[in-house]
């Protein structure tokens, strides 16, 4: 019965934070974020190269729509081994996308969304001069939210790690739910000095059950799935904990072992939605 209970309040918060909408297309979408290092100095402009034919094709990027037009046709023109360019020749599912990009820092950052956005790829890169650069490798895309690393002067593509995703993830995570359920634990008054060792030891388990979870949906899938992951696994943890807490806790009743496990795993709960929202993986 409290299992339900708690699993109505999740619903309602969820909710609440969520309004529900009626819209054809919703949900998130895949997308590669090109991090272009040593960017050459002048005007250049860059796409990926998909090495799919198609009869009929979704217009990109119009000639219209560039100011140079003579990057534009060396680009569009560019087809070595099947390998095209997929914003200035098309795809067979939109894809969402500029041939320039935004300066952060020393680097070039270059996005692209949306449905079309391919599995494998490579990079092109022309320059004003009109000299063409491609990538040596070829990435196959893993992460449903890519970030790929195009170094200009190796020609080198590399995908960002999946392990240091997880690690800074974790590295967010952790901390905050040490945080929150800490002073939950001091609001429940119990002792942090008697237990401080049973509390992050338990805490330490279940984040790592629970980011695991999470961020493979999330790296994978994408946000929604990430969501979808989320509710039943904090429904176990706080099951989990609970069993643990009444357990291993020093100080107080069992009832009120039991209310700070109910009470910490529902804030930490919505700081989770909350990381999710806005802490990209």
């Amino acid at each position: 019965m409290k299992g339900v209970i708690l699993i109505i309040i999740i619903s309602l918060c969820i909710n609440y934070i969520f309004p529900s909408t009626v819209v054809a297309d919703v949900g998130p979408k895949p997308s590669i974020k090109v991090i272009v290092e040593n960017p050459p100095e002048g005007k250049y402009y860059l796409d990926l190269l998909i090495d799919y034919e198609i009869s009929h094709s979704y217009v990109n990027v119009a000639e219209e729509d560039v100011d140079d037009i003579n990057m534009f046709t060396i680009l569009k023109n560019y087809n070595l081994g099947g390998w095209r360019p997929a914003l200035a020749t098309g795809t067979k599912i939109p894809l969402f996308g500029k041939l320039t990009g935004e300066k952060e820092n020393d680097n070039m950052v270059h996005s692209f969304s949306y449905l079309g956005v391919p599995d494998r790829f490579k990079v092109i890169v022309v320059e004003e001069t009109g000299d063409v650069i491609v990538s040596e490798n070829i990435i196959e895309r893993k992460a449903f939210e890519s970030k790929v690393y195009f170094d200009y002067d190796s020609k080198i593509l590399r995908e960002s790690s999946i392990v240091l995703a997880y690690l800074k993830q974790f590295r967010i995570t952790f901390p905050t739910t040490l945080m929150v359920e800490g002073l939950i634990l001091l609001i429940f008054a119990f002792s942090l000095n008697r237990n401080w060792k049973s509390f992050v030891l338990i805490n330490l388990m279940t984040q790592v059950l629970l980011t695991a979870t999470v961020f493979t949906g999330m790296y994978f899938q994408g946000s929604m799935a990430a969501f979808f992951y989320y509710i039943p696994v904090e429904v176990i943890i706080l099951v989990v904990e609970s069993k643990l807490f009444k357990k291993y806790l020093k100080g107080h009743s069992q009832s009120r072992k039991f209310a700070f496990a109910i009470v910490a795993n529902i804030l930490s709960f919505l700081m989770g939605i909350i990381e999710l929202i806005y802490i990209p993986y």
